[in-house]
C-alpha cells in the first residue's frame, strides 16, 4: 500500500551535502568520550583484578584459620573473611547480570495492521534519512518521541535494534510537516554511528550509578550478616569500608565520563537536527521545538487537573481534548495567535515561566535549548514546502487511541478503586473555568495579589498598619504599573541569584554567562550576585510598603461602621497566615527526615531504624496535631473523602519498616498527605483572603457611589 502524496510533506531538493557532515566538534566529543570509557574500564579491570586476587587470599587465610585453629569464635573469623571478600566481588560484579528494561508499561505497541499509513509514513522517513527500520513502534500518552531499547552489561557489546516511542500529547499538538521533522530527528538518531557510543556510555553511567546508589538490598544483606555475630558485624563493617573506597573512585569517573558524554549528546542533537532538516527543512523543526515546549506545560496543567478530579473519583474520558482545552486557554492568555486550530509561538516567546536574566551553556545538559538548536537549523537554512495538516492524518482510530492512551494514565493509581464517574470535554472545561474563577481575583487589583498573597507583619507591629494616615486618592495611584510587576521581579530575581549561586559555588562548571544580554566570565558571577541580591531587598521592602499602603488604603476608606470590621478581618486572616506558614516549616522538616527513604541513601539496617524513630518520636505527632487542627477549621471539607482519609491518617499507628522491608503503603500514604493537606490549607487560606479582598473592594466601591 503506497501513502498518499497529501500525507507525507514534499522533501527539500537539491540539500547540499555539508549540512548532515559531522561536525569537527562532534568528532572531538566522540574521541573525549572513547578516552574516557577506556579510562574507566582500565580501573574497573584494575579494580576486579585487585578483588580476585582479595578473594583468593581470604579464602587461603580463612580457610587456614578455621582448620588449624579450630575454636567458634575462630571458625566464625574465617567465614567472616571469606565472606568480606565475597561480598566485595559481588560488588564489583553484581551488575553484569542486570537488565535496564525501559519502562512500557503506559505505552501501547501498534503494528502494520493497525495503522497502515502511519507505518507507510515512517517507513519512507526511513528511507530518506537512511536509517534502519525501527523493530517495533510504541504509542505513550506524553509530548515525547524518542528512541529506546532495553540495555544490560552485554548489549555493550551485542548488536541491538531500537524501537520508536511517540507520544499522542505530541501528536496532537504538531502539523503533519512537523511530525515529520520530529520524526526525523529521532532517525537521525537511528543512523548516528555514535548511538553505538552512547550505549556504551549510557550502560557504563548505569553501571557506576548501581554501584554508587542502587545497594539497598546489598545494604540489608550486610545488615543481616552483621546480626549474626560481633564477628561477622566486625567483617560487614570491613565490608562496607571497602564498597565505600570504590564507590569514590568510581565517583570520580563517573563525573569524567558524564560530562564529556553530555558534551558529546549535544553534538548529537544538533547532527540529528541538521537530518531532520534535510528531508523536512529548517522551518518545519524550528516551529515543533517551540510548539512542543508550549504543549509539554498544556499537557502538565491538564494532567494535574485531572488528578484533582481522580481525588473526587472523576475521571476523564479524553485527556488529549482536555489538553487542547488548556493551550487554547493559555495561548489566549498570552495573545498568540492560532493556525489550523494550534498556536504559533513565535521566536520572542518567552516561555509559560517567563524570562530570566541569567543564562549559561550547560554542559551538564544533555540537549542544547531550543534558542540554539533554533539558531543552527535556521543557518542551515533548508527550505521546504509544508503541510499545515494535523498530525492525527496518520492515524486510524483516533479517539479510540486517545481514550486508550488517557487509561494508561490512570491504570496503576486506580488499581482496586471503584465508583469512579466519568468527566468529558464539556464537563472537564466547565471544571477548568470554574476553577480559573475560584482563583481569579478582582480586576481593580491588576494581577497585584496574582499567585501571591499580602506580606504579613511580626505579631507584635501588626497593629501599627491599622494606624496608617490616609494616603493615595485611589487605587490607580498605588497599583502603578511599576509596583504592579513587583512579585513578578521578585520570582525572577530568586530564579536569577539561584543560577548565580550555582556558579559562584562552582556547582555548574561554566566558563562565561550571560547576564542582561552582556557576556561576564565565571568568575563575575559572585558580583553580579550581590548586585542581584541588593535588587530583591530593594523590590522585597517596595513590595513590603505597598502591601502596607493598601491594606491602609481599604482601612481608611471603608465606611466607618465597618473599620473595626476590616480590622479584625486582617488579623484573622494573619493569624491563620502565620499557623499556615509553621504547618509549612513542619511538614517539611518530616519530609526532610524522610528524604533518604525516598530516595534510596540509607546505608543500612539501624540507620532505618533510626530514621522511623526520628519520624515517630519528634516530627508525626505533631503533623497528626496540625492536621487535626486545619481538619476542624475546614481546610479539607470541600472533598468528604480527603476529611475521612485526615481522620483515618491521625487515628493510624503507621510502622512504616517491618524489621526488613519498608511498609511502602503507610511511606506513600505520608508522602501523599503531606503534599495534599499543605494543598487544601494553602487554598483554604487563599480563599479567605480573596473573600477579605472581595469585600473590602465592594465596600469601597459602594462608599464612592453614595
Amino acid at each position: 500500500m503506497s501513502l498518499p502524496a497529501t500525507l507525507y510533506p514534499p522533501t527539500p531538493k537539491d540539500v547540499p551535502a555539508s549540512v548532515t557532515q559531522v561536525s569537527p566538534n562532534f568528532k572531538k566529543e566522540v574521541k573525549g568520550v572513547m578516552g574516557s570509557i577506556v579510562l574507566f574500564f582500565v580501573i574497573y579491570l584494575l579494580m576486579f583484578l585487585l578483588s580476585i586476587m582479595l578473594l583468593i587470599c581470604c579464602i587461603y587465610a580463612g580457610l587456614a584459620i578455621i582448620v588449624n585453629v579450630r575454636h567458634l569464635v575462630a571458625i566464625f573469623a574465617g567465614i567472616g573473611l571469606i565472606g568480606l571478600a565475597l561480598m566485595v566481588f559481588i560488588f564489583l560484579i553484581k551488575f553484569m547480570f542486570a537488565v535496564n528494561k525501559f519502562d512500557r508499561s503506559q505505552s501501547i505497541e501498534i503494528t502494520e495492521t493497525d495503522q497502515p499509513e502511519l507505518f507507510n509514513f515512517i517507513r519512507r522517513l526511513a528511507a530518506d534519512t537512511q536509517a534502519p527500520f525501527p523493530k517495533k513502534i510504541y504509542l505513550s500518552p506524553d509530548v515525547n518521541a524518542c528512541v529506546f531499547y532495553d540495555s544490560g552489561f552485554w548489549s555493550m557489546f551485542l548488536p541491538i535494534r531500537k524501537n520508536l516511542q511517540i507520544g499522542l500529547g505530541l501528536v496532537n499538538t504538531v502539523n503533519l510537516s512537523e511530525f515529520k521533522a520530529v520524526m526525523a530527528h529521532e532517525f537521525g538518531h537511528f543512523s548516528q554511528r555514535s548511538m553505538k557510543l552512547g550505549s556504551f556510555v549510557y550502560n557504563v553511567n548505569k553501571i557506576i550509578h548501581n554501584m554508587l546508589f542502587n545497594n539497598t538490598s546489598y545494604a540489608v544483606f550486610l545488615g543481616k550478616w552483621a546480626r549474626i555475630s560481633d564477628v561477622f558485624a566486625f567483617f560487614a563493617a570491613m565490608t562496607a569500608r571497602v564498597a565505600r573506597g570504590i564507590q569514590w573512585v568510581l565517583r570520580m569517573v563517573y563525573g569524567l565520563i558524564n560530562v564529556r558524554y553530555m558534551s558529546l549528546s549535544r553534538e548529537m542533537e544538533f547532527h540529528a537536527d541538521a537530518v531532520a532538516a534535510s528531508v523536512s527543512g529548517s522551518r518545519s523543526l524550528v516551529s515543533a521545538l517551540r510548539r512542543i515546549e508550549f504543549a509539554h506545560g498544556g499537557f502538565g496543567i491538564a494532567v494535574q487537573k485531572c488528578n484533582d478530579l481522580f481525588t473526587q473519583n472523576k475521571i476523564t474520558d479524553n485527556i488529549y481534548v482536555n489538553q487542547l482545552q488548556v493551550m487554547n486557554h493559555l495561548a489566549a492568555e498570552h495573545k498568540l495567535s492560532f493556525h489550523k486550530g494550534l498556536p504559533v509561538i513565535p521566536g520572542d516567546f518567552t516561555g509559560l515561566e517567563g524570562k530570566t536574566r541569567v543564562i549559561y551553556s550547560d554542559q551538564w545538559a544533555s540537549h542544547p535549548s531550543t534558542a540554539d538548536r533554533a539558531k543552527r537549523l535556521m543557518e542551515l537554512n533548508v527550505e521546504a514546502d509544508e503541510s499545515d495538516e494535523p498530525a492525527w492524518s496518520l492515524f486510524q482510530n483516533t479517539t479510540f487511541l486517545q481514550q486508550q492512551l488517557t487509561e494508561k494514565l490512570y491504570e496503576k493509581a486506580w488499581k482496586g478503586r471503584k465508583g469512579f464517574q466519568l468527566v468529558n470535554a464539556e464537563e472537564f472545561e466547565q471544571k477548568w473555568k470554574n476553577d480559573l474563577q475560584q482563583k481569579s481575583l478582582p480586576a481593580a487589583y491588576k494581577g497585584f495579589y496574582d499567585d501571591r498573597q499580602v506580606n504579613i507583619p511580626a505579631e507584635e507591629t501588626e497593629d501599627s498598619l491599622f494606624n496608617l494616615k490616609p494616603g493615595k486618592e485611589n487605587l490607580e495611584q498605588i497599583l502603578t504599573p511599576e509596583n504592579v510587576v513587583l512579585p513578578k521581579q521578585i520570582e525572577m530575581a530568586g530564579r536569577d541569584i539561584e543560577t548565580l549561586k550555582s556558579i559562584a559555588e562552582k556547582r555548574v562548571d561554566v566558563r562565561s554567562f550571560d547576564f542582561d544580554g552582556q557576556k561576564y566570565p565565571a568568575q563575575e558571577a559572585g558580583a553580579m550576585l550581590e548586585k542581584v541580591e541588593a535588587e530583591l531587598k530593594q523590590y522585597e521592602q517596595r513590595l513590603r510598603s505597598v502591601d502596607e499602603e493598601l491594606i491602609g488604603f481599604f482601612v481608611n476608606r471603608v465606611p466607618v461602621q465597618y473599620r473595626d470590621e476590616i480590622i479584625l478581618k486582617y488579623k484573622d486572616y494573619f493569624k491563620y497566615k502565620r499557623k499556615a506558614d509553621a504547618y509549612l516549616q513542619h511538614m517539611n522538616s518530616l519530609l526532610g527526615v524522610l528524604t533518604p527513604v525516598f530516595t534510596s541513601r540509607v546505608t543500612s539496617i539501624d540507620h532505618i531504624q533510626q530514621i522511623i524513630a526520628d519520624l515517630k518520636q519528634n516530627y508525626e505527632p505533631e503533623w497528626k496535631q496540625m492536621m487535626g487542627e486545619w481538619l476542624e477549621l475546614g481546610a479539607f471539607d470541600e472533598e468528604p473523602i480527603a476529611v475521612e482519609k485526615i481522620k483515618q491518617l491521625i487515628a493510624s499507628d503507621y510502622q512504616y519498616f517491618d524489621g526488613n522491608l519498608y511498609i511502602e503503603t503507610e511511606l506513600a500514604d505520608v508522602n501523599e498527605w503531606c503534599h495534599r493537606g499543605w494543598a487544601f490549607v494553602h487554598h483554604w487560606l487563599f480563599l479567605k483572603f480573596k473573600s477579605l479582598l472581595e469585600w473590602q473592594l465592594e465596600l469601597v466601591e459602594e462608599k464612592a457611589v453614595a
